[in-house]
């Protein structure tokens, strides 16, 4: 039989019920907490169901009609922030230094380019692993002069190495078909000069095959008294990673700027922007009233329909120390929002990825990296029930099931992660007039589960 989407009532207030009718394909995951039957240390908020205790549960009614329907299946959602991290020890190889940068090339194929630490005069080094836990030295991928490696992408069988030269400005390429080597692959050169000098970029190809380019905009800052960071970024794509990146191609993904001033005025560049001589475009910034909270090195993954932007967060506030940030948005063409943040007491230049069914969050310069599961928060348990005489009762009820979503790379794409809804199977219950969920919710790795959407799948 066709499978259709049943919308959901719609209902007044948090005790009520109402009857509806099948209503018609394609709507689905609306207000599906206006029918709370009961609640037990769970905030109800906003459409949201929050768990408040170390344990709650909740009974809501999530279809009710006139006529027998039959399901078969109720998908239930989360709200996409990602708390779910977990310090992890260090994940990077041993003689690992500055940036760590992680490429999740397949399932088993992982590499991580990084400085070594016993060979300061060499570029970035390839390290490989198979389990995340043991890794195989390469060696060099770049000289020394091409040594500021920021990010890195993965396309039929090519390495795409970005590298600032000088440090912190001017995203270069290197297109390296064999980490193996230890050479240095081609050097593409320059592909992308912003006018405020910053750089320290993310490289993420989408799985639409656009290449993006999220890179720090030092003007509205000093950069050198905000860790070499800024409340402003930019975005530029390219079809290929190597043409077509422009400054301001899309609205700032990240914009925490104050009123500006109109004074421009000038700072003194990094002592390493200076290695390959003066750039003649002035160091200078426009002047901001009051502290800025400045953000960087950037890194971005895409699981299921959310993107995740990871970064130094360099807080104004002088007592509250350095740390990752995190942003996410449902549309990359657009402003990100405040996701939260990960550790502190770092300067992180943090990297991103999924190997081995986990989410990797590898951090420069501190005692610890971090893992995830992935946003979704475990701890939901749920059975589902059914009222086949239409009598207001549950005749039938499925035995309690643990829900999770689950996450699969995509295939071909090094950053862009599948998802599998979080589901309830419930073609073996009998057509019926109403159904209703129970939740069993409980605290997992200190984070709560917040339930904010369910969608209801008949047969």
């Amino acid at each position: 039989m066709k499978k259709h989407l049943l919308a959901l009532a719609v209902l007044a207030n948090l005790g009520g019920c109402a009857v509806m009718e099948t209503a018609s394909v394609g709507q689905s995951n609306v207000d599906w907490a206006s029918s709370i039957v009961s609640s037990e240390n769970v905030e109800i908020k906003d459409g949201k169901a929050s768990l408040v205790g170390e344990s709650g549960s909740l009974s809501t009614v999530v279809y009710k009609s006139s006529t027998k329907t039959r399901l078969d299946q109720i998908e239930i959602s989360q709200v996409p922030v990602w708390d779910n991290w977990q310090a992890a020890g260090k994940i990077t190889p041993k003689f690992a230094k500055d940036a760590p940068v992680l490429i999740p090339v397949s399932e088993g194929n992982y590499w991580l380019l990084s400085r070594h630490k016993k060979q300061p005069k060499t570029g970035y080094h390839a390290w490989h692993t198979t389990d995340m836990k043991n890794w195989v030295h390469y060696g060099p991928i770049s000289n020394h002069d091409n040594r500021w490696v920021t990010s890195a992408e993965y396309m039929d069988g090519k390495f795409y190495i970005y590298f600032d030269k000088p440090n912190d400005e001017d995203p270069h390429l290197i297109i390296d078909e064999d980490l193996t080597d230890g050479k240095q692959g081609k050097v593409v050169g320059k592909v992308f000069e912003d006018p405020t000098h910053g750089s320290d970029m993310s490289i993420f190809r989408d799985d639409d095959g656009l290449f993006h380019l999220i890179y720090e905009d030092w003007s509205p800052v000093d950069p050198s008294k905000h860790a070499w960071d800024s409340p402003l970024a930019g975005h530029a794509d390219s079809p290929d990673g190597i043409n077509g990146f422009e400054p301001h191609e899309y609205v700032a993904p990240i914009d925490q700027r104050t009123t500006a001033t109109g004074r421009i005025l000038p700072y003194k560049p990094h002592p390493n922007q200076l290695e390959f001589g003066r750039d003649p475009t002035p160091y200078t910034y426009e002047e901001h009233e009051g502290p800025q909270d400045a953000f960087g090195d950037y890194t971005m993954i895409k699981v299921g329909g959310h993107y995740y932007l990871f970064c130094d967060y360099d807080p104004h506030d002088e007592n509250k120390s350095m740390r990752v940030g995190r942003w996410r948005t449902d549309d990359i063409t657009k402003e990100f929002v405040w996701d939260g943040e990960v550790g502190e007491g770092f300067h992180p230049d943090p990297t991103v990825g999924f190997a081995e069914g986990k989410f990797y969050l590898l951090v420069q310069r501190s005692g610890t990296d971090f893992i995830s599961d992935g946003p979704w928060i475990d701890g939901v348990n749920v059975r589902a029930g059914v009222d086949t005489d239409n009598d207001g009762k549950v005749d039938q009820w499925t035995p309690f099931t643990k829900v999770k979503e689950t996450y699969k790379a995509k295939e071909g794409f090094t950053r862009v992660v599948e998802s599998t809804p979080a589901a309830l199977d419930v073609s073996s219950l009998p057509a019926g007039y109403q159904v209703t969920l129970e939740f069993k919710l409980s605290k997992h790795n200190d984070q709560r589960p917040t339930i904010n959407g369910v969608k209801v799948t008949a047969l």
